[in-house]
């Protein structure tokens, strides 16, 4: 065994004999570490020089590649959720790491700075971090969309994610590069707010009074089947979502697959309730279908890019 570093007190070992249960297939290209603790932890920084510093000391040290994966979350502003309790971002910030965090290696190093998470991924290379970027990925839609418009939520929504990933030194040997390459976003999603939607329905009130009654009465139908609704899906999915669904499949039942977490499918539809539908997409993928409101623009724009 090897001494990589002491994160929080957390002292990291590293050797080629172990892997973690219930990972993806980027912990075959790597030598699989053991943490000492039973914890899975983190460490908040104020500067990226922190993440600068532990890349230098690992591969100078120990490993000779890493892969980086970023996630920044967006929010409008700090405030009262639906239930009118005042919470503040940084609830928000720790509550999804702490259940990211479980889903990479537990030494990998984890930093949060800000509103951005750092996963530095030991050992892996860019196909790695490509890999853990969409387990990520897809497991942060899964909670963002379990809180919202959640009337019982005490947790407030973030308006936007972006994830981005990088490889030192098969991609970039400037480490500095190599940390702005993962904060370029590869991948994006918008989620409006209450605040923004009612806004966005203001302004079109003046032209388009009966499209507006159609956004109103979206997100109200949305809470009243205790489902999320979202007025922007993102354009740009991971390839194994894509793949989940057969595009023409996609068209005729007017579904867009969002993301997966573990056996369970994410969609957007138009009609959540439609029984019929969901048995047949149930049918097509061996999943469970977990459906969610969008608006009806939205979701042929997001259809018609998937062909």
């Amino acid at each position: 065994m090897y001494l990589l570093g002491n994160i929080d007190g957390n002292t990291l070992l590293c050797t080629n004999l172990f892997k973690e249960p219930g990972m993806g297939n980027e912990t075959t290209s790597r030598p699989m570490m053991e943490h000492t603790p039973e914890l899975y932890v983190y460490k908040t920084i104020k500067t990226p020089d922190d993440i600068v510093a532990m890349v230098e000391h690992i591969t100078a040290t120990r490993v000779d590649q890493v892969a980086l994966v970023t996630i920044t979350l967006g929010f409008e502003t700090e405030g009262k959720t639906s239930n009118g309790r005042l919470v503040y971002t940084v609830s928000t910030v720790t509550y999804l790491l702490n259940s990211l965090r479980l889903l990479v290696l537990k030494t990998d190093v984890v930093f949060l700075l800000s509103h951005t998470y750092y996963f530095l991924l030991l050992a892996a290379n860019l196909q790695g971090g490509q890999i853990v970027q969409s387990r990520l990925w897809d497991a942060l839609l899964w909670r963002i969309h379990s809180i919202h418009n959640a009337a019982d939520c005490e947790i407030l929504c973030p308006c936007s994610i972006s994830s981005g990933y990088s490889a030192y030194p098969a991609s970039h040997h400037d480490i500095n590069e190599f940390i702005e390459a993962a904060s370029n976003a590869s991948l994006r999603s918008n989620f409006a707010s209450e605040k923004t939607m009612r806004k966005g329905v203001a302004k079109q009130a003046r032209t388009h009074q009966q499209e507006d009654g159609r956004d109103e009465e979206l997100p109200a139908l949305a809470r009243k089947l205790g489902i999320p609704y979202l007025s922007l899906l993102p354009r740009k999915l991971p390839e194994r979502v894509q793949q989940l669904v057969d595009p023409k499949l996609a068209q005729e039942l007017g579904c867009y697959p969002l993301g997966r977490e573990r056996n369970m499918l994410t969609v957007a539809m138009l009609n959540p309730e439609d029984r019929l539908a969901l048995e047949r997409l149930h049918q097509e993928t061996g999943m469970d279908i977990f459906p969610i409101l969008t608006h009806p623009q939205e979701l042929q724009t997001a259809l018609k890019q998937l062909v």
